[in-house]
């Protein structure tokens, strides 16, 4: 059978190849769109709130000592940033939470650590972990104002005592939840202690122990908040109480705002590092 070459005119108008990738139907879309269409919902999610914040402000909650819409609020914290107020109030709570939560996160991870690797140390500080984990530790504010006095000391305690212990449960559980294949291979090998810890046991660690800072960052600036509202003379905790107490809703609520803002903040930042320190780690994310 004779086979005919296509002509010049056939070849001007044959399909040519799509430059473009072809993906099958019901394949599960790739990371960048899943990424993209994930800032586009969290995008029209805060438009949403932001909308919803004005709306019920102005028309639903009209009282001004009840509520305020979050024109006024932004208002009232452009008030504060042009008086300088704000950054003084800002630097203080700053300080007051990078030392507290600082030395919470050193404390609670090598705590964890240790509790997870040495029996004879969870067994004489478990007790302990779950008694004052239980407690309700903003009671104990007196307390730390009497032992510390009014300064930024007893702000750092309260800071302290309130965030360690998710760091310190999230890193015991890290540990514990360490493959026991992967220690096998480890004793395989012939691995030094110090080898298992930084080859195994930590790299399996650090997810939980990522997850247990982003509770402690919530505990830390509600502590914060508490620290402030006794004793104290600056700080964002400081502003909304002194605000409360004259029923200057905008002021308090862009106090709220901003404790809300930095906190997503900084666990936004966590999720970057967990990203970058452990880019194994692979979520379930739902495609449909």
């Amino acid at each position: 059978m004779t086979v005919l070459a296509p002509t010049g005119r056939d070849r001007r108008f044959s399909a040519s190849p799509d430059p473009r990738p072809h993906v099958p139907a019901g394949m599960p879309p790739s990371p960048a769109r899943i990424a993209r269409r994930s800032r586009r919902r969290a995008v029209l999610s805060i438009l949403g709130g932001i909308a919803i914040w004005e709306f019920v402000g102005r028309y639903v909650v009209t009282n001004p000592i009840l509520f305020a819409p979050l024109s006024k609020v932004l208002a009232a914290g452009w008030a504060l940033f042009v008086s300088g107020e704000l950054g003084r109030h800002l630097a203080v709570s700053s300080v007051e939470f990078l030392i507290g939560f600082g030395l919470a996160t050193l404390v609670g991870v090598a705590l964890g650590f240790a509790m997870a690797t040495n029996r004879a140390t969870q067994d004489i500080l478990d007790p302990w972990v779950s008694f004052f984990y239980s407690s309700p530790l903003v009671a104990l504010i007196p307390f730390f104002i009497l032992v510390f006095g009014v300064g930024i000391s007893s702000k750092i305690a309260i800071i302290f005592t309130v965030a360690i212990f998710p760091i310190l449960l999230n890193a015991f559980v890290g540990i514990r939840s360490t493959n026991a294949d992967l220690l096998e291979v480890g004793a395989a090998f012939n691995c030094t202690r110090a080898q298992i810890f930084s080859k195994i046991l930590f790299p399996a660690a650090l997810p939980y122990v990522i997850v247990g800072l982003r509770l402690g960052i919530g505990r830390a600036l509600t502590g914060v908040v508490v620290s402030e509202l006794f004793g104290s003379t600056a700080g964002l905790g400081w502003l909304i109480g002194t605000a409360g107490q004259s029923f200057d809703t905008p002021t308090v609520l862009f106090g709220v705002l901003m404790f809300s803002t930095i906190g997503v903040a900084m666990v936004e930042g966590l999720k970057w590092l967990e990203h970058l320190l452990a880019p194994w780690r692979k979520t379930v994310q739902e495609i449909r």
